[in-house]
């Protein structure tokens, strides 16, 4: 085993601090864009320093020109991510299982499953302590299973049902990256739009 030198050990400590919140689900937003719009991806690096590293992109996804993440609003309680182990010794990869739910059956949330059904996808999400997942990548695509039910009674639910589901190397990676959608660029690192830079000269007192 001395050899073996390709795969360091990083496992350390991880602790239980009494208090500490782990709150479930994810928030209200989730961000799309296919992947033919993508010309750069972020990465993981081949040898992390540390279990965060393991599992946290470098970089930033970079549309192609006039290209966007698009926003989908979901119904509140109703996203939900999914991890498992898959495969056989040496060559195990992970299940990263993405659900959500669209309000409602009508025409926009129709059309959207309508051109998402046979696209290739990637999504990213934040959790509800703010930090920002990951389903798909360059090398892995999630394949969507995608259903609508307008429910029954008063008290039905009427609602499109995403289901994201991707091999990833990678337990859906955490993202700190720049999201760039129409209305700005949001920072995957604190969810939060960040300040547009102006490229119009400023007026100055020159001659």
């Amino acid at each position: 085993m001395a050899k073996c030198k390709e795969n360091a050990s990083i496992y350390e400590d991880l602790e239980k601090c009494p208090g500490q919140k782990k709150l479930p689900g994810i928030r209200d937003m989730v961000y799309g864009i296919p992947k033919r719009d993508i010309v750069n991806y972020p990465s993981i690096p081949d040898a992390p320093a540390n279990l965060k590293e393991a599992v946290s992109y470098k970089g930033d996804f970079t549309p192609a020109a006039d290209k966007y993440f698009h926003k989908v609003g979901i119904v509140k309680d109703n996203g939900q991510l999914q991890v498992e182990s898959q495969g056989v010794d040496g060559c195990k990869t992970f299940k990263n299982t993405l659900h959500f739910g669209i309000p409602g059956t009508e025409e926009e949330a129709s059309g959207y499953i309508d051109r998402a059904n046979n696209d290739e996808m990637i999504y990213i999400f934040f959790q509800r302590n703010g930090k920002a997942r990951v389903i798909g990548s360059e090398d892995f695509t999630p394949e969507l299973a995608l259903k609508q039910d307008t429910g029954k009674t008063a008290t039905d639910s009427n609602v499109t049902s995403v289901e994201a589901v991707c091999t990833d190397l990678h337990p859906a990676p955490f993202y700190v990256g720049k999201i760039h959608t129409k209305d700005g660029d949001i920072d995957g690192a604190t969810g939060k739009m960040l300040a547009s830079v102006s490229n119009t000269p400023s007026s100055g007192g020159g001659h």
